[in-house]
């Protein structure tokens, strides 16, 4: 429980950062006459998403039930029309997040696009009529996603700092150190984004406007004329506005049967081309039928962490900036033979390669790499795979599915003290072949 309430919690500080997006959708779309605000049953679809993720651990379930449940909120909240399909599709959106809550980790990156969007927000809201009463609004909550941020973020870097785990407890003295001027700046934070810096800018311009009208008024001897008020403009002649009508339960009822049995009819005749289509093409097209198919039954990872193959847990500056000059080399194309054969040194790097390369063979066929396992837990894990593959395919297979001695060798390069021989790491790679 304690868990589900965690990440519905991460989902509900998701909703808030991207806020500025629902009050847009909520006063251009959602009429007035609703009985309960649409974004306000975002959070409820995160919390239910959160209760089926342990349903739903596969990624064609969770987008089928979010599906399901974003149609459903959608045509109970949103008008019965095609101005409905915004809702639905931020409904799904929700109900997904909230089942893919716990595999996703990158934090820093949805902060900077939340505080993007409520910067873009503020400047748009002043300059749209319809917008200005949301104003307050989003600089309160802005405020707020400031100070979350804040705190998270702070807490991520004295983990980082003092070597601490998730869930491990922070030494009290850097905590009690930290907090002080934590709370310091959401103090500070928090009277500037209540109109404290606009109030004390206003009193000093208004002191010193009063100063120098009296010294102008010491030298002239005369007060400053007080300035006649205008009139108020003249109000336009504005007509009624016209009746109208609007359609009856009968007709609303017939609208949405007929949009349901047209999307079931489109859905039904996809299925089919996309069913002819795997079975009598091959080429590009297949395999990109294959890899969603492989996409839509991968499982989400177990909410546990142990044993992380082949990664780095400790910062070290020329490594991070050699790993961004790899990633741009790699976007811009300029090094597609790195990872080569030939460009290994010593027995070590290639037992490494051979590894490397035998898990991608196994990741193109449909397996899925589990970065927790040991090196010996996914060569069982790739041994039980490949039976059931077999299985499924009604065929046997003599070639095993973990070359001998490649594990063996693979712990003797990464943890050994002395190198493999150059010959059984020639003879290793002859059987990968």
């Amino acid at each position: 429980m304690k868990a589900s309430l965690t990440l519905w919690l991460a989902c509900l500080i998701e909703w808030l950062l991207f806020l500025p997006v629902w009050v847009l959708l909520q006063s251009y779309q959602q009429s007035g006459q609703a009985i309960l605000p649409w974004m306000y049953i975002l959070p409820l679809l995160a919390l239910a998403g959160v209760l089926l993720r342990h349903l739903c651990n596969r990624k064609w379930k969770q987008l089928l039930s979010a599906l399901l449940l974003g149609v459903a909120s959608g045509f109970l909240f949103g008008e019965l029309s095609i101005f409905a399909l915004p809702f639905i599709a931020c409904s799904v959106l929700f109900a997904y997040l909230g089942m893919t809550a716990a595999s996703r980790n990158n934090r820093n990156g949805m902060y900077i696009a939340g505080i993007a969007v409520y910067f873009t927000a503020t400047i748009i809201n002043t300059r749209i009529p319809v917008l200005e009463s949301n104003l307050s609004l989003l600089t309160w909550c802005g405020s707020l996603c400031l100070v979350l941020v804040l705190l998270d973020t702070n807490t991520s870097f004295l983990r980082y700092s003092s070597f601490a785990g998730e869930s491990a407890r922070l030494p009290a003295g850097i905590r009690r150190h930290n907090r002080m001027f934590v709370l310091l700046f959401i103090v500070v934070a928090g009277l500037l984004a209540a109109g404290g810096g606009k109030a004390v800018g206003m009193l000093l311009w208004n002191t010193v406007r009063m100063f120098m009208n009296w010294i102008i008024a010491l030298f002239n001897g005369t007060e400053e004329p007080i300035q006649p008020e205008a009139a108020p403009p003249a109000q336009p002649l504005e007509l009624p506005p016209a009746e109208t009508h609007e359609p009856g339960l009968l007709a609303m009822i017939f609208e949405v049967l007929f949009y349901a049995i047209g999307a079931a009819a489109i859905l039904v005749l996809l299925y089919y081309v996309l069913r002819w289509l795997y079975r009598n093409t091959g080429g590009v097209l297949r395999r990109a039928l294959d890899a969603l198919l492989s996409m839509l039954r991968r499982e989400t990872p177990q909410e546990h962490n142990a044993f992380q193959d082949e990664e780095e847990s400790i910062f070290a500056w020329g490594k991070t900036v050699q790993g961004i000059r790899d990633y741009w080399s790699s976007r811009l194309k300029l090094r597609r033979h790195s990872d080569r054969w030939e460009g290994m040194n010593g027995g070590r790097e290639r037992v490494r390669w051979m590894y490397r390369h035998w898990l991608n063979s196994n990741r193109n066929e449909g397996y899925e790499v589990k970065g927790f396992l040991t090196p010996q837990e996914t060569g069982a894990d790739v041994e039980e795979w490949t039976g059931g593959k077999n299985r499924r395919h009604n065929g046997d297979s003599n070639t095993p599915a973990v070359p001998e001695g490649l594990l063996r060798l693979y712990n003797q390069a990464r943890y050994g003290e002395e190198e493999p021989q150059a010959a059984e790491v020639s003879a290793l790679k002859d059987r990968l072949k």
